[in-house]
């Protein structure tokens, strides 16, 4: 019954909808109403009168008459109400609300003014080099040191996210200076970013025993005879980087979305087990995501981001999961298992870095009993199952659920 309140709630706020996306979304409510008895029998309510589930039969009336319910949202009138009204008038001193908030927004506007005017000076005086600040993974990990700095308390215009797409064709259309293999680039459905200096320079033993991977050379040796390319000599230094951005196209408009930033960050003393993230990986170059939705792609962890000398590629290692074909039907997702060889040892391998197509959430399967070894940071060593979370956001749920 919960599981279904969430599938409605998703379903509910698309942007646009179909014949058969509204009947998805009246079935939700209406398996929702099947079951919801469990909860009143667990004693967990004691009935389900409640004024805002009555609300909720008028959802799917409202879209067939009036259209997608989000373009009635109110979020943005009420977070200028948040950040012009209540915020100045906690501020004051509960008199006089009127004019206090009026003085209160004029002197932050003030204050925004004279820091921005500094910040400029500074720059031009100080930095204005004309250096890019995040040619490396390191640079790219700086957060703003709120202590030194107010500009971030004020409102601001939103910053529109790079559009690697763009960047991408403008680097093909026209000779560039930019280093090779260009570092921005895009396939049909996605754009990529990697940072312009990588982190790490090792050999290939070097980062076979730094990432914990005993067959990457061997999975390196298949992937480049699949190729016809040479493979790299023992002494020959790989290019490394520990994180990459991957741009999606919004499901429904098209319209640009935010980058994503997949890791895989080396085991530390901070954090002995390093950060590996999950990543939808497609079965050939070309695939229709999100449109397509699982069919014709895996989920894998993202193991290792690389470059070879006179390569034109990026390159990734990866480890796959066994996908369970038909979703629990208790939490309406995707059980995944380590895809195994018959050692034991997981089955990796390496792909062009292309053929990732978006970041996958991953969730434990802790079972009735949780590994005596979990902590925050082992999560994901010790365990062999997981779930393929698509509540992870719209976008992720529109593309596991309506394909």
């Amino acid at each position: 019954a919960i599981r279904v309140l969430l599938d409605f709630r998703y379903l509910a706020q698309a942007l646009s909808f179909t014949t058969q996306s509204i009947h998805r979304v009246a079935s939700a409510l209406q398996e929702f109403h099947n079951h919801k008895e469990s909860i009143v029998s667990q004693g967990v309510r004691g009935d389900w009168q409640i004024p805002k589930l009555e609300l909720l039969q008028s959802i799917v009336p409202s879209i067939r008459q009036s259209g997608a319910v989000m373009q009635w949202s109110a979020d943005i009138t009420e977070h200028a109400h948040v950040d012009e009204i209540k915020v100045p008038a906690r501020a004051g001193n509960n008199q006089s609300y009127e004019s206090q908030i009026v003085r209160h927004l004029d002197r932050l506007d003030k204050c925004f003014r004279f820091d921005l005017a500094t910040r400029i000076w500074q720059q031009t005086n100080e930095g204005g080099n004309g250096e890019d600040s995040s040619e490396s993974d390191e640079d790219e990990e700086h957060e703003v040191d709120t202590e030194k700095t107010h500009l971030s308390g004020y409102s601001t215009l939103t910053r529109r996210p790079p559009d690697y797409f763009t960047i991408s064709a403008a680097l093909l259309g026209a000779e560039s200076s930019a280093q090779k293999p260009y570092r921005t680039f895009a396939m049909s459905t996605t754009g990529f970013h990697l940072a312009t200096k990588p982190s790490l320079r090792l050999t290939v033993d070097e980062a076979a025993s730094a990432y914990q991977l005993p067959d990457l050379k061997s999975a390196m040796a298949a992937f480049f005879a699949s190729g016809d390319l040479c493979f790299p000599g023992q002494e020959h230094k790989l290019q490394i980087w520990q994180k990459v951005r991957v741009q999606q196209l919004s499901y429904h408009s098209k319209t640009l979305l935010p980058p994503q930033t997949l890791r895989a960050i080396l085991p530390s003393t901070a954090n002995c087990y390093g950060h590996y993230d999950s990543a939808i990986v497609s079965l050939d170059s070309q695939s229709d995501w999100p449109k397509s939705g699982l069919a014709g792609h895996s989920v894998a962890q993202l193991r290792m981001i690389f470059h070879v000398s006179r390569s034109n590629s990026f390159l990734a290692y990866v480890q796959h999961f066994n996908i369970v074909p038909q979703p629990s039907p208790v939490t309406g997702m995707h059980m995944l298992k380590h895809a195994v060889r018959r050692n034991g040892q997981r089955f990796g391998e390496v792909i062009s870095i292309t053929r990732i197509r978006s970041l996958a959430h991953i969730v434990p399967n802790f079972g009735r009993a949780a590994h005596p070894r979990l902590t925050r940071m082992s999560s994901y060593e010790p365990s062999d199952e997981f779930w393929l979370n698509k509540y992870f956001s719209k976008e992720f749920y529109y593309a596991l659920s309506l394909a």
